[in-house]
């Protein structure tokens, strides 16, 4: 999810409110909003206190790090329901999905980057278990989604308010979801829609291949939106759109430039914020992705180079930081739980591609300890959830169940489940 495509007006629910010239002050009202959403809901105080000590419990008590090598606590087909059961209970009233449920102030509005593509994902729910429902849910979003598409064919940023500002980032991640959506449906007006965002991203796009300007976090250029030139490379597949084929390969080409020797990639560009894991894994998701759909096996095993020392770091201390400095460096001392699942869909991605069993051994190892973090039990908005940081008062996303780190988690697991599959059907055949 995007830091901060921000709104021109300041957000109720204190969520990417417009403070960017400050991110500390930003921070700290942030932090205030949310805070005052105990006194309008005082029910939220237990749940938080507990969730607060059980992670102090955790963090005092228990090994310095999440995964520890034992038998599986919980089965993947029983974490998928829960993390299905957290998304299906935050769509809103209006079909967009909230981007979280705060222990302080409960269910944020419903946040269009997010919805967009979460529908990819409960389609795949849909598919893999027969849940109508998760088709339904889908097909809501995208009906809201498209309530939301500007003349010009671009999405908003932020959440929804009376003077939208054209997001290159959302764009991309609502395109994701029209394109599934359309391929689920055959509908034409998706078709257009879909159209209409690929083209005015291609549009907006620079020379270089890189987007910046109004349209973009902090108006600078990132590789993390090798996410965007995923969605092109979607578009293009699926209704023959050439020149979004070549804006997402031209995009893909200048994030490649930017991986140094040691694997970092550089113009992550999060200014008043660290480098977060979630924003690490976006870029060699979307590079891997955009790659696999253009069929350039050098940008693969270039992105699989930075991926390994990541996955050599986890295999070594059993865990991924929350946040890495340049050429992955520094101490911060929290764990991003959404970047831990995005890196094991990298590493389950880099699997198939290369057919290497250590990307496959580190990702079963990662959904193992993520699936421990899904709280069985709780209320509407905590069971099934997941946790932007572990502990919960990390730096990332504090005290929040986040539907994206939702979306993630299912994502990885939905791919484990097939990749087993056929790993033991091979195994089996031979």
């Amino acid at each position: 999810m995007n830091l901060a495509n921000r709104q021109t007006r300041p957000a109720t629910n204190g969520f990417h409110a417009e403070a960017e010239a400050d991110p500390a002050m930003a921070r700290v009202a942030k932090a205030l909003s949310e805070a005052a959403g105990l006194l309008r809901g005082p029910q939220r105080a237990l749940p938080l206190a507990r969730k607060l000590a059980a992670d102090k419990l955790k963090v005092t008590f228990e090994r310095p790090h999440l995964y520890s090598y034992t038998t599986a606590k919980s089965s993947t087909h029983d974490a998928l329901k829960l993390l299905a059961r957290w998304i299906l209970d935050a769509q809103r009233p209006d079909g967009g999905i909230a981007a979280y449920y705060s222990l302080l102030s409960g269910y944020s509005e419903s946040y269009p980057e997010v919805t967009g593509y979460i529908v990819p994902t409960l389609y795949e729910v849909a598919r893999s278990t027969g849940d109508h429902n998760a088709a339904s849910a889908a097909e809501r979003a995208t009906h809201w989604l498209l309530s939301l598409q500007m003349p010009s064919g671009a999405f908003p940023a932020g959440v929804h308010c009376d003077r939208p500002q054209a997001s290159v980032f959302n764009t991309g991640q609502i395109l994701q979801g029209l394109v599934r959506a359309y391929l689920e449906t055959d509908r034409t007006d998706l078709r257009e829609a879909a159209i209409a965002a690929g083209n005015w991203l291609v549009d907006q796009q620079h020379t270089d291949g890189s987007w910046s300007g109004r349209a973009t976090y902090q108006q600078a250029s990132h590789t993390y939106y090798s996410m965007v030139s995923w969605a092109l490379a979607q578009l293009s597949v699926t209704v023959d759109e050439e020149r979004c084929g070549r804006a997402a390969e031209k995009n893909l080409d200048w994030v490649l430039r930017h991986i140094t020797p040691s694997g970092w990639i550089d113009g992550i560009n999060l200014r008043g914020h660290p480098n977060y894991l979630h924003f690490i894994a976006y870029a060699f998701q979307g590079s891997i992705e955009c790659a696999v759909l253009r069929g350039r096996r050098d940008a693969v095993h270039k992105v699989a180079n930075s991926a390994w020392v990541l996955l050599r770091k986890f295999e070594s201390n059993k865990f991924l930081r929350g946040a890495y400095e340049p050429d992955f460096t520094g101490n911060h001392n929290f764990t991003c739980l959404t970047g831990d699942a995005q890196m094991s869909c990298v590493w389950l991605r880099l699997f198939q591609q290369t057919g290497d069993l250590h990307y496959l051994n580190a990702a079963l190892k990662m959904n193992e300890m993520l699936k421990q973090q899904v709280p069985a039990r709780g209320g509407r908005g905590i069971a099934g959830g997941v946790c932007g940081s572990y502990p919960v008062w990390g730096a990332y996303q504090p005290l929040r169940y986040i539907s994206w780190g939702c979306k993630f988690l299912v994502d990885a697991l939905l791919l484990e489940q097939k990749l087993t599959r056929q790993f033991e059907a091979a195994a089996c055949a031979s």
